[in-house]
């Protein structure tokens, strides 16, 4: 190394002169640390922080969902109750107003982010009217209820006519003015000056026509009819209904509204929505228990009326049972994503200590001489601090900058304590390894005895190093422990137990640095005995830097370990997700023909078998049987062609063999739910108008399209002829043309409905917060596979100097180009594989270790487990790109090893 001249006697340093003096040597490497420290705090501030963001996007997503009711403050008293405070004389409008001001400031000091314009009602009963149009002719009169909505100004927009006035009493006639929206104009045939009648001496005045604002408001969705009219029963009409609608009167109404209706069924309403479309995940815990504890307590109206009463109202809301789904989701979720996030802090925490061993390797020389001119060891410490500071403290405060700018409003508290780890790492990592470097090359103080042999150095360092390994691998051991026996607690991230995938690596990692150098033996010998110098040259430098490895096959084995373990979590969802959609649908389509104004003849049974991509299709008829005192469903099948079709599913075989045709009676699945309602020894059954007699034989499990509970599966030949057409049709097929299933279907079978069991998977992976967790873990599986990449890259850059003065040397010995790349790669590729094996084998077990602590159940919107397995696929791929990787490192290295020539390489020296 060339000494720097010290500044001429009295000349003051310059900037560039301190700058030199506190980075050295290396600049180069203490760059490459510092990018690395960039990416690594980076990497540990953002992905959680992205992670919050993603869940939050997913919650606001959840929340625009729900209905405008569910997003509200919902409260109501009945007409009784709240007229008390009254003494009995009918309230005015702004007495409800009032009470509508005062709920909304009660909530608001309770924390809730209530968001105006609230509103108030007053509800009467349903009541016949007369005068309707033909729109409105039904099994029964058409009824409606006449509404006071204080907000209706705003939230409508007048189309026709003008809004009401006051009502008009003369002669024991009540005319009350009213409004109605367009679409119940168009029903009950309304139009400005219209007339309904309403009781004996009540008549609606229509004066005007309005149209909703915003249709999903609140205003309009709290009551269904109060913008569209409806049936009382959805169709088909299987008893008399009737068409309900509804009306609006004025402000100045509502006294008269109260004197002529009955105002026992009367309720008084009020709705105060809530400001989340800018909620996030944190906060969703606080909004929770603020909005828990509002509900609980309820509303209270103080100096009520005419009286000095106080009054409480029941308060609901749609959104509490939406934030406690989700928070429950959340924090399973938050469990699964802790275990990636400290992983790969942890990773990138052992990528900084390899980087900082570069940097220390690189300034070793400047170190060593700074020793030799009797500078402490503390004094050297000091020197490599302040020079790791100068680059990592701006790289680590850039990553964070990155981080916090790339996530905004993803603030969240193991973000900040995992890139504070990675800081610390880096700035502590270089003067550690040089101070140990320094001791270990008698660096340190004389020792006192000068008859210690240079071998008891060698064995402090080997108990050191046996005392550091049974101390990682108590901690491993003791962390899976304790993970096993509590698990994950939901809501928090246990840093010890989060860490478990590299827990297991460690166990892994410390068996592959234990066998490595044994191995590497083994085909030394093998070596000696054969011709050429490259693979006993390679294979001896592998076994003489095998120490050096250790670290480097540790990482690798980390990183691989997180690979797999990203994937396995991945392709576990994955499954369970498809299982979810096989048990909510039951096959790839279920046509329910029932509701169809067509039978489903065996000619249309055959047209949706010929669609392309139906392997199989069953039919099943439903229909109602009696046993002996009970009515029962009874489920028709084919058992050959049923038994086909579930052949086809995850579901158990079909028991079709216990369905065959015997003498005697007839053998029938039993459902558990009707286990105790057909004896052992069989009974009668009537279907169909026929009477059999049925014996049990066998279980029955679930039908897709069969009501659950109890139920008994029979054979189609049962009834022969008698059969009734088919209610339900299954197909199965793994490439079923779905749209021209549904266009078959449409053709023949108009008003039946088709379930799609691609739509329902699409369902579930589309669901918000899945969707963001699956998209963390894939960012979490390939940034351990770049942590790989870059962990091989410091490996290979760590043992550059010492590979091209072994190729200079041979070079001058005659050695060829073939043969230098045999000796690079044989003296590099042990350690991949070695690293590759320990991965593997790391993967294999994590599944049973950790598996059983990990519930995903939140991911495959799934209540039963999902098995987390190994999956060989991604982790081959991985091991086969890092030694394409290292294989094209070591090809670039010696290309400019080879333009160098050997002059400088033997010059500097190792």
């Amino acid at each position: 190394m060339t000494a720097r001249r010290a500044p001429a006697g009295g000349r003051r340093p310059s900037p560039r002169d301190a700058w030199v003096a506190i980075t050295g040597t290396g600049v180069a490497a203490s760059l490459g640390l510092a990018l690395l420290v960039l990416g690594t705090v980076l990497i540990s501030v953002a992905l959680p922080r992205a992670s919050l963001s993603q869940r939050t996007v997913a919650l606001r997503q959840t929340v625009a969902a729900q209905p405008a009711t569910s997003t509200a403050v919902l409260g109501n008293l009945s007409y009784t109750t709240f007229d008390v405070g009254f003494g009995g004389v009918p309230f005015a409008a702004a007495d409800l107003t009032s009470a509508r001001d005062q709920l909304g400031a009660d909530l608001a000091g309770d924390g809730l982010p209530v968001a105006p314009p609230f509103w108030s009602g007053l509800t009467p009963a349903y009541a016949v009217v007369t005068g309707a149009g033909p729109g409105t002719i039904s099994t029964l009169r058409p009824q409606m209820e006449v509404l006071y909505r204080d907000q209706l100004t705003r939230f409508s927009r007048r189309v026709a006519g003008r809004l009401p006035g006051p009502g008009l009493t003369s002669h024991g006639q009540v005319v009350l003015r009213v409004a109605v929206t367009r679409a119940t104009a168009a029903r009950y045939g309304l139009r400005p000056g219209s007339r309904l009648g309403m009781a004996p001496n009540i008549t609606l005045q229509v004066t005007g026509i309005v149209t909703p604002v915003d249709p999903g408001s609140s205003f309009w969705q709290e009551d269904p009819v109060a913008g569209t009219p409806m049936p009382s029963l959805p169709p088909p009409q299987l008893a008399p209904w009737y068409w309900k609608g509804a009306c609006f009167i004025s402000a100045a109404e509502v006294p008269l509204l109260q004197a002529v209706l009955p105002t026992a069924p009367m309720q008084v309403s009020w709705v105060l929505p809530l400001s989340v479309a800018h909620l996030s995940a944190s906060q969703v815990t606080g909004l929770t228990a603020r909005l828990n504890g509002a509900l609980a307590a309820g509303g209270m109206l103080q100096d009520q009326g005419r009286l000095d009463l106080t009054t409480q109202v029941a308060l609901t809301s749609g959104l509490l049972p939406v934030l406690a789904g989700f928070t429950v989701e959340d924090q399973a979720i938050g469990v699964v994503l802790g275990l990636l996030f400290v992983s790969l802090a942890v990773i990138g925490i052992v990528a900084v200590v390899l980087a900082a061993g570069l940097v220390a390797t690189r300034r070793g020389p400047e170190f060593a001489v700074m020793r030799a001119r009797g500078a402490s060891l503390r004094q050297v410490a000091r020197r490599a601090l302040a020079s790791s500071a100068a680059f990592t403290l701006p790289a680590a405060a850039a990553g964070a900058g990155l981080a916090v700018l790339a996530t905004p409003g993803g603030s969240t508290a193991i973000s900040w304590w995992l890139g504070g780890c990675a800081l610390a790492a880096a700035l502590a990592a270089v003067p550690l390894v040089v101070i140990a470097r320094l001791r270990g090359a008698g660096g340190g103080r004389p020792r006192r005895s000068r008859f210690t042999p240079a071998a008891a150095s060698r064995r402090i360092a080997v108990i050191r190093r046996l005392v550091a390994e049974a101390g990682l691998a108590a901690a491993a051991v003791g962390g899976i422990i304790v993970l096993r026996r509590q698990g994950l607690s939901a809501g928090s991230v246990d840093v010890y137990s989060s860490a478990a995938p590299v827990l297991v690596a460690v166990l892994a990692a410390i068996v592959v640095v234990h066998v490595y150098p044994v191995g590497l033996q083994l085909l030394l010998r093998l070596a000696r005995a054969r011709p050429g110098v490259s693979a006993f040259v390679g294979l001896s430098r592998a076994t003489r830097t095998a120490p050096g490895v250790i670290a480097v096959v540790f990482a690798l084995v980390l990183a691989l370990t997180m690979v797999a373990f990203g994937t396995m979590i991945d392709d576990a969802v994955h499954r369970g997700e498809v299982a979810e959609s096989w048990s909510e649908i039951g096959a790839d389509a279920v046509i329910y023909a029932s509701i169809s104004s067509r039978p489903a003849t065996p000619a249309v049974q055959r047209e949706i078998a010929a669609v392309p991509g139906a392997a199989r299709t069953a039919a099943v008829s439903v229909v109602i049987g009696s046993l002996p005192g009970v009515n029962i469903t009874v489920a028709l099948v084919n058992p050959a062609a049923y038994a086909a079709l579930v052949a086809g599913t995850p579901s158990p075989a079909f028991p079709a063999a216990s369905l065959a045709r015997r003498p005697g009676p007839v053998p029938a699945l039993v459902s558990a739910g009707a286990a105790t309602e057909l004896p052992p020894g069989g009974a009668g059954l009537t279907v169909a108008g026929r009477k059999l007699t049925v014996r049990p034989a066998g279980r029955a499990r679930a039908i897709p399209g069969v009501p659950g509970g109890s139920f008994l599966i029979l054979p189609a030949w049962a009834l022969g002829p008698a059969a009734s057409a088919p209610s339900v049709i299954l197909v199965v097929g793994p490439h079923l043309d779905t749209g021209l299933l549904a266009a078959a279907v449409r053709r023949h079978l108009p008003e039946a409905v088709v379930n799609f069991r691609d739509s329902a998977l699409s369902a579930l992976t589309s669901e918000p917060l899945p969707a963001a967790a699956q998209a963390a873990i894939t960012e979490a599986a390939a940034t351990a596979a770049a942590f790989s990449a870059l962990i091989l890259l410091i490996s290979l850059l760590m043992s550059a100097p010492s590979r091209d003065a072994t190729l200079a040397r041979l070079a001058t010995m005659g050695l060829g180009r073939r043969q230098s790349r045999w000796l690079v790669g044989l003296e590099t590729l042990p350690q991949v594989v070695a690293a590759i094996a320990g991965g593997v084998a790391s993967a294999w077990v994590l599944g049973p270790l950790i598996a059983p602590s990990i519930s995903l159940s939140a991911l495959t919107g799934s209540a039963g487990g999902t098995a987390v397995t190994t999956e060989p696929l991604p982790l081959v791929a991985c091991a086969a790109g890092l030694i394409v990787l290292s294989v094209l490192a070591l090809a670039v290295q010696f290309l400019i090893a080879r333009r160098r020539g050997v002059a400088r390489p033997l010059r500097v020296g190792e």
